[in-house]
């Protein structure tokens, strides 16, 4: 090909998806959908995606998506969504359907896989080989690259489900996670401060106790992360990121966490090299769909 291939980045998440079409995804117009029923979602994707390519043909798709969702290529069950929150879309496969629509190489992983392989290997000032990324909004996913690598096992990990100590101002609460009530995700996503206080973090105001509550939540992550992976950087992102100093308050909480167990990370100086916000802002999901879709192209063309 003379060209370069004409690639479609989805990305899906609690509350939205966002499409994007070209060959150049650093100008590649970015397009919202609300995320809604399954079936509905995938025909405003199909949708956009037609509106988009005209009478070309795609080369790839790439989708980054919320789940948990099968990302074994090999298995029958590939792109299919698990038992989920969001019930309707258990058992759903976008992956699948946008291959048989579209007739093209679809490749499919976890938006926080996504975002991680964005954040790792984007055109950056530096690759980092060994990164967490997080996101908290609708739920708390992690995603993992080692070594340059998605760090997968039988499936993504589901870190957000992970057990965390209650705050002793928390005892009351019991979780709104359907699966588990208290887990991580029960106790510190959107939706969870939601129920305790009818208001987004961001509407709080940062004096307000849900900021200490959220960060004392997230710090036991962080601290857990660096433990268990010894990243060069956690990347936190999602919409509840976006209230004013509550990264810097998970910096305080993990390092207070940690207690000096780890010799590189005992400073202020130390967390703020550890715990980081997006290079990419918002960008890093659908980045990470488009570098999957070419994935999936390079994997055709050399099959």
């Amino acid at each position: 090909m003379t060209d370069r291939p004409l690639l479609a980045a989805i990305e899906t998440g609690g509350t939205k998806c966002i499409v994007s079409v070209g060959r150049d995804p650093n100008s590649a117009r970015r397009h919202r959908i609300e995320t809604g029923s399954p079936s509905k979602t995938a025909t405003s994707i199909e949708l956009m995606l037609r509106d988009e390519i005209g009478h070309s043909a795609l080369d790839a798709i790439g989708i980054a998506s919320f789940g948990p969702l099968d990302v074994y290529p090999k298995s029958p069950d590939y792109g299919r969504i698990g038992r989920t929150p969001k019930s309707d879309w258990a058992g759903f496969n976008l992956q699948s359907r946008l291959r048989e629509t579209f007739k093209c190489p679809v490749m499919s992983e976890s938006d926080v896989n996504g975002a991680a392989l964005a954040e790792a290997q984007w055109q950056l000032d530096r690759p980092i080989h060994h990164l967490v990324y997080v996101t908290v909004g609708t739920g708390i996913g992690v995603g993992v690259l080692q070594n340059g690598a998605i760090a997968n096992g039988l499936s993504h990990p589901e870190i957000g489900h992970v057990r965390v100590d209650k705050h002793p101002t928390d005892q009351a609460f019991s979780g709104i996670c359907p699966f588990h009530g208290n887990c991580l995700e029960g106790l510190a996503s959107g939706p969870a401060i939601d129920a305790r206080w009818g208001a987004l973090l961001t509407e709080l105001g940062e004096n307000h106790s849900g900021l200490a509550l959220e960060a004392f939540y997230l710090g036991q992550l962080a601290m857990n992360l660096a433990l268990h992976y010894r990243p060069e950087v956690i990347i936190f992102g999602g919409g509840v990121l976006d209230t004013p100093t509550l990264i810097e308050k998970i910096r305080l909480e993990c390092l207070s966490f940690l207690g000096a167990y780890l010799p590189e990370l005992t400073t202020a100086e130390a967390m703020e090299r550890l715990i980081a916000t997006p290079r990419l802002g918002s960008d890093a999901g659908i980045l990470g769909a488009f570098m999957l879709a070419q994935r999936a192209f390079l994997e055709r063309d050399n099959s």
